[in-house]
């Protein structure tokens, strides 16, 4: 297997989540384990030792935590400092700039059996995203749309599939929050953000804004995952699914 570098977004404060915890979202716990503790445990499984990791809110207490790994991972840090202001496109630009070959992205608030990240490093796609059953008519789930190739053009979140964008392309799933990138697409990525963020619109903007505009000309596969064990937590009721998961 290539030797990938895990990159990690763990700046946000995660504000739809603040009536339930204080502290980074990161270190939300299911069932008394940290969400970190999950992603580090399934990159140890799946033999990545090379770890990336973008703070924010309360940085201090979140660095001081991982600590604990530093004896099974090369961990590095990068920061981004005006996180309630610049969105994780940012978060994503200041991360590249640690990162030099093959990584992996994986959004903070997620937990998976680390079976499935097995399977999609085994998976020898170089440029690639991870995608879940899902339904198409989910207004918050991250719609995975291909084209007739099967290549992802486009991600759709948080709202309704136009008519227009259903006769274009099919749906595959939902983007789970992990993806796979060669040392060339993180080089053409990384331009891609740097000009994304020249433009003051874009500051606040997630980076699914700027991947929306990277996939129009940058093949990226899927990878399905039959596996139902995976929860994005975006508020209490994805909490409570991920403890019943996970138990």
């Amino acid at each position: 297997m290539k030797n990938y570098t895990a990159l990690i977004l763990a700046a946000g404060y995660g504000s739809r989540i603040a009536d339930v915890t204080e502290n980074p979202k990161s270190l939300l716990p299911i069932n008394g384990k940290p969400l970190m503790d999950w992603h580090f445990e399934a990159w140890k499984d799946a033999g990545i030792r090379n770890v990336v990791v973008v703070t924010g809110y309360k940085r201090e207490m979140l660095e001081e935590y991982l600590a604990k790994f530093k004896k099974d991972f090369d961990i590095s840090f990068a920061v981004n400092e005006d996180f309630r202001v610049k969105g994780n496109t940012y978060s994503f630009y200041f991360g590249l700039e640690k990162v030099q070959g093959d990584f992996l992205l994986f959004d903070a608030d997620l937990i998976y059996d680390p079976a499935i990240l097995k399977k999609f490093i085994e998976d020898k796609g170089a440029n690639q995203i991870l995608v879940g059953d899902s339904s198409i008519d989910d207004i918050e789930c991250s719609k995975a749309m291909v084209d007739k190739e099967g290549y992802v053009r486009m991600t759709i979140d948080k709202r309704a599939v136009t008519e227009e964008e259903r006769q274009k392309f099919r749906f595959a799933g939902e983007a789970i929050g992990i993806l796979k990138f060669s040392k060339e697409y993180r080089d053409e990525m990384y331009d891609a953000c740097k000009r994304f963020l020249a433009e003051e619109k874009n500051i606040s903007k997630n980076w699914e804004h700027v991947m929306n505009e990277f996939l129009l000309d940058h093949d990226m596969a899927v990878h399905q995952t039959p596996s139902e064990r995976w929860v994005e937590i975006d508020n209490r009721e994805d909490l409570e699914k991920a403890k019943r998961l996970f138990e």
